[in-house]
């Protein structure tokens, strides 16, 4: 069973997909105010963003499922494994790229990541990015260089590899969601949680986040990524993994606005263009989406 490709999708899921990630990816643009808040090292935030993200999904899951889903998780098999790795590799080399390298460096590494969806979307499901996607693209890569032009700086190699690895497990994630629509996206982000908080805790010490750090540290685990990446993993059901790609960053765009709000932090004119040009990249994309007819 393969999903529709972006050209025969109808336009009414092709626009339910781009609500749903918009929405999911506003969900989760508190997520870099919060890991600021939060004093600790990377690994350790992973430990316990994996383990308060899987006590929400589990919670969920038997909420919805009941009895039925453990047999409903078995059934994932092979193909949920996978989806699962990639998800806990992705978030945990996002979180520990951050602590290695300044975020500029890693935001301009991850503007690649529509580019390399769109790559394995045409290998593995011939999926041919649309003009407005392909224009889309260079104009969400433009955008956010712009962004983060004036913090870029040299050095910080180890923080960079991270970055890399995360562009292209989350471009793999989106696409192979599209390849295997049969997967739970909730269960794969479920499991894949719990493979978080395994890598975290069996390299650093799950007793080093306290007092404060701990209600910042609920707040992420608990609420913020889960939803986020249940409703941002629904998407590829519905648009091509670039767009998805693409549509996450926004998160570039709205999550300095948080800081701005919460430590009075302004951004300089550089972001403000930067981000007016990846919202430009936004509306490209999703003009074909929002027509009458096809993307």
């Amino acid at each position: 069973m393969t999903p529709a490709t972006t050209n025969t999708t109808s336009g009414a899921d092709r626009r339910k997909g781009y609500l749903i990630t918009i929405l999911g990816v506003i969900w989760l643009s508190p997520d870099a105010l919060v890991l600021r808040l939060i004093d600790s090292h990377g690994l350790d935030i992973v430990g316990w963003r994996g383990l308060l993200s899987f006590v929400t999904l589990t919670g969920f899951l038997l909420w919805r499922d009941g009895r039925a889903m453990l047999s409903k998780l078995l059934a994932g098999g092979i193909p949920l494994i996978i989806l699962s790795f990639a998800y806990a590799l992705n978030s945990a080399s996002f979180v520990m790229a951050l602590g290695e390298a300044p975020a500029a460096d890693v935001l301009v590494i991850l503007a690649a990541t529509p580019m390399c969806a769109a790559v394995l979307g045409w290998l593995l499901l011939r999926e041919i990015p649309t003009r407005n996607t392909m224009i889309a693209i260079v104009l969400g890569a433009l955008g956010v260089a712009i962004t983060t032009a004036g913090g870029i700086s040299a050095g910080a190699s180890l923080g960079m590899l991270y970055a890399v690895i995360t562009t292209l497990l989350l471009a793999a994630q989106f696409t192979l969601l599209r390849l295997w629509p049969q997967v739970d996206n909730v269960a794969a982000v479920q499991v894949g949680s719990i493979w978080m908080a395994a890598i975290g805790f069996g390299l650093a010490d799950p007793t080093a986040i306290d007092g404060v750090n701990m209600v910042w540290m609920v707040i992420l685990g608990l609420f913020l990524t889960p939803i986020a990446f249940t409703l941002v993993t629904v998407g590829p059901r519905y648009i091509s993994a670039a767009e998805v790609s693409l549509l996450m960053l926004l998160e570039t765009v709205l999550g300095p606005l948080w800081v701005w709000l919460a430590l009075s932090e302004a951004p300089g004119p550089a972001a403000l263009v930067g981000g007016a040009v990846v919202i430009l990249a936004v509306v490209v994309s999703a003009s074909g989406a929002f027509r009458a007819g096809r993307g």
